[in-house]
């Protein structure tokens, strides 16, 4: 089979009944997902010809921007089905970065939502399948097309690039395939197992949730966000639909419960390392293992399996397939140096970035046959084979398990006004911004100016305005001499009305005593969405009383708490 769309087909032939998608609203079969994959198709191939006299093929890329719904899932798989790729574009970005993605791309359609709007002229939005004609007959309703090669783009995911514009990095069939059968074989899902859909789709470890299910015939279980963004409602979305297989991230699983995720059989995680505590509880009654990939590399190129006594992650050894050398500065074979991924996962390269793809994806004869992708992760190989993670070459950093380049956020500073800027990350994985602003820029004004051009992962928690950045000899910032990091007291911390949820904050936040005060701002006083989690879950253990995650976006204050909880 060529390409993903052959394999589902004969996933959609052999077991028609079974269920392909579940969500607390709805459970579509296979027939049934291939019917509203054909319609989807046609609606496409439709809207190609009337606008451009031809049917979608593999030059174009169709944009989708749809929040979690059984047919977003189908319009993913309608616009492989074409023979185009798809673009994932997130609701809620910021204008620019939605244009950049599609301008980028050159998408001339993106399936979207009803209402939807986006902030590039000459691009069709329109609801999925609305170009449809009259259903074919129900014997052929779900014979979508199948046009894809192995060799032709399957998806292009939007990276942090050092330059302030994100990277497109395009990704093959033959790639994506090479990883659903690794899944396979390594992870043995059946027919009757049940995937978590977690990852939103601008995140390619979305594409190790959906592809492995579908194309093992197992049904994928998809959350409403207010369930994925709550401890308590998740755990019971999994053990309501008796979820066998999820992927989370280290962030989230620190504020999990095991015992609440009693038919988890295999747990996947990735993208930052797990503390020994997150390693004992979750290794002890499951399989665990932590997955290594960077997006340009098809999401995975290395695993290992933790069991509960591992003092700490690591990288592990490759898949099958994968081919991890490790280089010194002379591209020559180290026990420690970056790591260079080579094999059928490794992507085409950036999208309409040529120098970005040359700088990254290299040739090298003496290493290996294929292209090199320079990882930029500095690692070190044991006695056993297994790889371990040092630290980075550039000034990458993750965040909540997404990569930020460091340099990307001081140009959006300065761009929204900054004299100069320098950020890094603190001790506990905040993004910590030191700022030199005019006299007319307030620190309320430059974040509602930084939201513009950032994703609100890249948006620094904690702001200290300087005079003047301290400079090396050589002109460049000296880090090792910015202030210290301190949170800055709110105004009127000493009233205190609303004293047991200020407390609380505080205690998640790990900020003093009488740091807040009623009317402070969850992000701006250093809150994360994983935070937002441990305390909405906090909320709901003390005092009964069970707040969505949306609600609490609307209204991050101690004020808006307080008022939802019950008084003596």
């Amino acid at each position: 089979m060529t390409n993903v769309m052959h394999r589902l087909s004969e996933i959609v032939r052999r077991q028609p009944r079974a269920a392909a998608l579940i969500s607390d609203a709805q459970t579509v079969s296979y027939q049934d997902l291939g019917v509203r994959i054909a319609e989807i198709a046609r609606s496409i191939d439709i809207w190609f010809l009337t606008h451009l006299g031809r049917e979608a093929g593999s030059s174009d890329a169709i944009g989708i921007c749809m929040g979690k719904s059984t047919d977003l899932y189908a319009s993913i798989l309608a616009i492989l089905a074409t023979g185009a790729s798809y673009v994932p574009v997130d609701p809620l970005l910021p204008a620019q970065l939605q244009a950049h993605i599609l301008e980028t791309c050159r998408c001339r359609l993106v399936l979207a939502a009803p209402d939807t709007r986006l902030p590039v002229s000459g691009v069709c939005v329109a609801p999925p399948g609305e170009a449809a004609d009259s259903h074919p007959s129900q014997s052929a309703a779900w014979a979508f097309p199948c046009r894809a090669t192995g060799q032709d783009r399957c998806y292009t995911i939007f990276t942090s690039g050092s330059t302030g514009r994100p990277k497109g990095v395009q990704i093959r069939h033959d790639g994506v395939l090479h990883l659903v059968d690794w899944m396979l074989r390594e992870i043995a899902l059946k027919e009757s197992h049940r995937v978590l859909q977690y990852s939103t789709i601008n995140f390619d470890a979305s594409v190790l949730d959906i592809f492995p299910a579908l194309l093992a015939g197992a049904t994928l279980c998809i959350p409403r966000d207010d369930q994925r963004l709550s401890a308590t409602g998740l755990a019971e979305f999994c053990a309501r639909h008796r979820i066998h297989q999820a992927f989370l991230p280290p962030a989230m699983l620190s504020v999990l419960d095991p015992q609440q995720f009693p038919t988890l059989e295999t747990l996947l995680t990735g993208g930052e390392a797990c503390s020994p505590a997150v390693i004992q509880a979750w290794a002890a009654e499951r399989r665990f293992y932590n997955l290594y990939g960077p997006t340009e590399c098809t999401v995975l190129v290395a695993f290992k399996r933790m069991e509960a006594c591992q003092a700490r992650t690591n990288i592990g050894q490759a898949i099958d397939g994968a081919r991890l050398h490790v280089l010194d500065e002379q591209m020559q074979p180290a026990v420690r140096g970056e790591l260079h991924v080579a094999g059928p996962m490794v992507s085409q390269g950036y999208m309409g970035d040529s120098l970005a793809t040359t700088r990254k994806f290299v040739l090298c004869p003496e290493v290996d046959e294929g292209r090199l992708y320079k990882t930029g992760d500095i690692v070190e190989r044991d006695a056993c084979g297994d790889l371990h993670f040092l630290g980075r070459l550039d000034r990458q950093v993750k965040v909540r398990g997404f990569r930020v380049e460091l340099e990307e956020v001081e140009g959006a500073l300065v761009q929204s006004g900054c004299l100069q800027a320098a950020v890094r990350l603190s001790p506990d994985g905040q993004l910590v911004a030191y700022v030199v602003l005019p006299p007319q820029i307030g620190l309320d004004a430059l974040r509602q100016q930084l939201a513009q051009y950032l994703s609100d992962y890249k948006v620094p928690q904690c702001f200290i305005p300087i005079q003047q950045l301290p400079l090396k000899a050589s002109g460049k910032v000296d880090f090792d001499a910015l202030p210290a990091t301190t949170p800055r007291l709110a105004a009127g911390a000493s009233s205190r009305p609303c004293e047991p949820i200020l407390s609380l904050w505080e205690e998640i936040l790990d900020l003093p005593q009488g740091s807040l005060d009623a009317h402070s701002d969850f992000q701006e006083a250093g809150g994360t969405s994983i935070k937002a989690i441990r305390l909405l879950s906090a909320i709901e253990e003390r005092f009964g009383v069970r707040i969505r995650f949306s609600e609490f976006l609307d209204n991050p204050t101690p004020h808006f708490l307080y008022n939802a909880i019950p008084h003596p």
